[in-house]
């Protein structure tokens, strides 16, 4: 049966696209360039504050999603993340030479970025239906994987004789994102009338009645844990491999540490796109718990391994492998994710939802840390151990029988 699809989840999956190649091709990329100009071990603390005040721009962003309309929390805190990487334009041109502005542009970015994300997720979340649900977040996660492939051959090949450039572009395709989400976005949520004047204890009184949900909570936690695993290609494994990997030539093409890390990425984007359809077609008649355990197994042990790996004819192989297990796996758990949300706390659980994302971020940054003191072997077991938790408390929370919903449909596959 054909789907169809409104204008704003078009224009939400236009915009994310967009959103997702301005990230790729310069933030994962600015880890490397801070390793390359601070002391060892500066650049993992760097992103643990980062990830810090992402933590708290998540939080307050959530709350803000709830209580206030999201078209315009995304103008303000979109244009916001554009002011960020304008800064980072500064420093790069030289006229704002210190390397505290690039620093300062970066966390801009991710602050920005976490605000208006909750928000974000509520209005994709408002515009599907029951019918059309998995399907979008599958459209969803094809496309942030295409623009991620993208931007990573851009920002890879970029790196080193084009960056200012390449920041100079993000800034204008920003402001063009912000402005044809503004111009195309029919959307107007509502906002409870609230009397309590008390803002912060409102949010937090809010957050503790989500963290109160121990499924939730776990399955949180469970996702931080395991998507570090990934994470740690653009921290620990990319700085590593710039450093560590010797150069080859493809083609006629060099190819050192940094282009060795998008062309990883890109191999992983590129499997998505054309294969994310197909196998779960070939997984559909399995049984869900047992595709989304072993898929994510396969993922956290593969990106552990690159931790340690330096041959082109090891990391690429493994890629192929750790991808094949993403991809049966995350789409059933994104679809699943939204089984769990109350209707009237959407953004909060999102948003709680997101910290996830900073979590995964910190265990990520204190690998790169972590590795000024100690062997690549030891990053592995860290990244490995860590990943086999969360999968678990992952499984557990989705689909321990102590835990399932009443409701026939969101069982019915389990």
């Amino acid at each position: 049966m054909k789907i169809l699809l409104s204008k704003n989840i078009k224009t939400t999956l236009t915009t994310s696209f967009m959103s997702s190649l301005i990230y790729a091709c310069t933030m994962p990329f600015m880890i490397i360039y801070l390793a390359k100009h601070t002391p060892t071990g500066t650049a993992g603390i760097i992103v643990i504050l980062n990830v810090a005040v992402s933590f708290l721009a998540g939080i307050i962003g959530g709350y803000l999603a709830d209580n206030h309309q999201r078209k315009r929390i995304l103008f303000v805190f979109q244009t916001l993340y554009a002011v960020g990487l304008l800064t980072i334009v500064f420093n790069l041109s030289g006229l704002l030479a210190h390397i505290n502005w690039l620093v300062v542009g970066y966390f801009i970015c991710g602050a920005a970025y976490n605000f208006y994300t909750p928000a974000y997720s509520a209005v994709v979340l408002d515009s599907t239906t029951r019918e059309n649900r998995k399907k979008v977040y599958q459209y969803e996660y094809w496309i942030f994987n295409l623009s991620m492939a993208i931007g990573a051959s851009i920002g890879g090949f970029a790196f080193k004789n084009y960056l200012l450039p390449l920041f100079i572009g993000a800034v204008i395709m920003q402001l063009i994102v912000t402005l044809f989400l503004q111009m195309n976005l029919r959307y107007e949520n509502k906002i409870m009338d609230r009397k309590d004047t008390k803002v912060i204890r409102h949010l937090f009184s809010t957050y503790a009645k989500v963290a109160k949900d121990r499924r939730w909570l776990m399955f949180v936690v469970g996702m931080a844990l395991y998507q570090a695993a990934e994470f740690t290609m653009g921290t620990y494994t990319g700085v590593r491999l710039s450093k560590e990997f010797d150069m080859i030539h493809l083609f006629n093409i060099a190819i050192d540490g940094v282009r060795m890390l998008s062309v990883l990425q890109v191999i992983n984007t590129l499997m998505v796109v054309f294969l994310t359809f197909l196998l779960t077609r070939i997984t559909a008649g399995l049984k869900e718990k047992y595709v989304v355990f072993f898929g994510l197994l396969i993922y956290v042990t593969g990106y552990g391994v690159m931790a340690t790996a330096n041959s082109i004819t090891l990391l690429v192989p493994i890629m192929v492998i750790v991808t094949i297990g993403e991809l049966v796996a995350t789409p059933l758990l994104s679809a699943r994710e939204v089984d769990l949300i109350p209707d009237d706390k959407q953004a909060s659980y999102l948003s709680f939802s997101g910290l996830s994302f900073q979590f995964a971020q910190l265990v990520a940054g204190f690998a790169l840390t972590l590795g000024g003191f100690v062997s690549a072997f030891y990053i592995s077991v860290y990244i490995i151990v860590l990943g086999v938790i969360g999968v678990l408390f992952v499984s557990i929370s989705l689909y321990h029988r102590k835990h399932q919903k009443t409701n026939p449909e969101a069982t019915s596959r389990i």
